[in-house]
């Protein structure tokens, strides 16, 4: 029974010095696993400042290139619609052009009828010149009759 019971004293032995090597190696990972939190914790703090800083770094440097640019490009002719002010000039011309034609049109009208007002004159007119020259004419052979009457009659 000695045999058996030393047996079960060493195996009662080992199964603690197992059991104390397991509540230490519990105890152990215990440890490095709450230093492994702790440091866990403050690397993703870390990590977490570092990212804001580099949002809000990146936030002020885009805001600054924006001002930076809309300052630069204020003077610039994109800032207007210019398809509608092309529009508007081109409507305004058109317009113009219309007001243009029409002007001309009214013009060669007056031109038109001035020439017809003349012409007509022209026509209705009775031609001075050629009444005097027939006056002229008739005159010529009267003087020619007398001449002539006065010639038989010496």
């Amino acid at each position: 029974m000695d045999s058996s019971a030393s047996e079960r004293n060493v195996e009662r032995d080992r199964l603690l010095r197992r059991m104390e090597h397991n509540a230490r190696a519990r105890e152990r990972a215990a440890k490095i696993s709450g230093i492994l939190y702790d440091e866990r914790n403050k690397k993703k703090e870390a990590f977490l400042q570092e990212h804001s800083d580099f949002r809000r770094t990146f936030l002020s440097t885009m805001a600054d290139r924006e001002q930076r640019w809309t300052t630069k490009t204020q003077a610039s002719p994109f800032h207007a619609d210019l398809w509608a002010e092309d529009e508007r000039v081109f409507r305004h011309n058109c317009e113009q052009n219309k007001l243009l034609q029409r002007k001309k049109k009214l013009a060669d009208m007056r031109q038109r009828e001035a020439y017809d007002t003349i012409q007509r004159k022209a026509t209705s007119e009775r031609d001075e010149l050629s009444e005097l020259r027939a006056e002229r004419r008739i005159h010529v052979e009267s003087l020619k009759n007398l001449k002539a009457i006065k010639d038989v009659n010496k």
